[in-house]
C-alpha cells in the first residue's frame, strides 16, 4: 500500500549557528564559531519527512534575497517537493540566531522576515497542494490568522492534522482545537497551554488530559530525555527515549513532528510511528545542525535495531 501525501506548513530560516562551550550569562561575552544552517520549524519538520524517503510538499515564504535563494534550493536537494513555495519579491528571509553549548543546550532568537507576511489568502492558495487523505502538519509561526485560515480548510479538504503549537502563542480561537487530529507540544509548550508541569511522564498525563479538554483528538507531549507520552480519549501510553550523547537540541522536536508525520503517512501503527519519532530525534541530537541533522532511513533503521526501548503502562 502506497504512502498517504503529506504536506507541511511553516517557517523557513537562515540559522546563524555559534557552537560554545556553555551558554554565556546576561552581559557576558563568550567567543564561539559561527556557522550557517538552514532553518526553521516548519522547514526542519519537511526535510526530516524526506529524509525518510517521503516526497512531502512544503508551504513557506521566502524572501527574494540570497539566503531566501539558498533556502530554497537546499530544500529541494533535501527532496522536499516546493511546489507551493512562494518568493516574495522586497522581503527578506526569516533568520535566526542559535547559540548552542557543548551539553547540547540552546539559546535562540528569531527575526521572521517573510514568515511574518503570511496571509489566510496565500493559506487558501497553497491549499490547492492538499492531496485527497492528506495528513497535513503544521507549527506556530506562522501568523495565527493565517494558520486558523488552514485549520478551516480541513472541513472542505478532509485532511488529518498535526499541530506543533510552537512557539506557542494566543489569538487562535477556540473552535479551531476541534479541528487538531494530533497536538504535539513539548514539556514546556505543555505547561504553557495548560498551566500544568511537565517534569514526568504523571504530569504529562494531566496535561494531556487538560490538552484534550480544548478539543483535538489526542496529545503527544515530547518530554526531551525522558521520552514521549500520548493520549486519546480510549487509550494512553508512555514511551522512554533512547539514550544517547547530544551534541545539538536545537532541532530535536522538529525531527520528532516530521518522523512522526511520516510514519502515519507510512501507514504505521501509532506506537512504532511515535518509536521511530523518537528514533530520529535520537539521532539528530547526536549531529550539529538543523536540517543537517535530519538522519536517513537507512541509519534510522540501523539505529532501530540496535536499540531496545522500555514502554510505561
Amino acid at each position: 500500500m502506497s504512502a498517504r501525501p503529506l504536506m507541511f506548513f511553516g517557517t523557513t530560516n537562515l540559522d546563524l549557528c555559534f557552537n560554545v562551550e556553555r551558554l554565556p550569562t546576561p552581559g557576558e561575552s563568550l567567543m564561539g564559531t559561527l556557522t550557517r544552517h538552514p532553518g526553521g520549524k516548519g522547514a526542519n519538520q519537511a526535510v526530516a519527512a524526506a529524509r525518510l524517503g517521503l516526497r512531502p510538499h512544503f508551504y513557506t515564504r521566502l524572501g527574494d534575497d540570497d539566503a531566501g535563494r539558498w533556502l530554497l534550493q537546499s530544500l529541494t536537494e533535501a527532496g522536499v517537493c516546493a511546489d507551493a513555495i512562494k518568493i516574495a519579491p522586497g522581503e527578506v528571509s526569516g533568520s535566526a540566531l542559535v547559540m548552542v553549548g557543548d551539553d547540547g543546550t540552546n539559546m535562540i532568537v528569531i527575526d521572521p522576515g517573510a514568515n511574518l507576511n503570511v496571509t489566510p489568502q496565500m493559506i487558501e492558495n497553497a491549499a490547492e497542494f492538499i492531496q485527497h487523505n492528506a495528513i497535513v502538519v503544521a507549527e506556530m509561526g506562522m501568523p495565527v490568522g493565517a494558520l486558523n485560515r488552514l485549520f478551516e480548510l480541513k472541513r472542505d479538504k478532509g485532511f488529518e492534522l498535526i499541530f506543533n503549537p510552537a512557539p506557542v502563542r494566543s489569538g487562535l480561537p477556540s473552535t479551531a482545537w476541534s479541528c487538531v487530529d494530533f497536538v504535539t507540544p513539548n514539556q514546556t509548550e505543555a505547561f504553557e497551554l495548560t498551566g500544568i508541569e511537565v517534569d514526568d511522564f504523571e504530569g504529562a498525563a494531566h496535561a494531556a488530559s487538560k490538552l484534550l479538554d480544548l478539543g483535538p483528538g489526542a496529545a503527544l507531549i515530547t518530554l526531551g530525555a525522558q521520552g514521549a507520552y500520548y493520549a486519546d480519549k480510549t487509550r494512553s501510553f508512555a514511551l522512554r527515549a533512547f539514550p544517547v550523547r547530544a551534541v545539538d537540541t536545537t532541532a530535536a522536536g522538529d525531527a520528532f513532528n516530521g518522523a512522526f508525520a511520516a510514519s502515519l503517512a507510512e501507514r504505521l501503527p501509532l506506537r512504532e510511528a511515535v518509536r521511530k519519532a523518537l528514533a530520529v530525534a535520537a539521532l539528530c541530537v547526536t549531529r550539529r545542525g538543523a536540517q543537517s541533522s535530519m538522519p536517513s532511513a537507512e541509519a534510522v533503521d540501523e539505529f532501530l535495531k540496535s536499540q531496545t526501548i522500555l514502554e510505561l503502562e
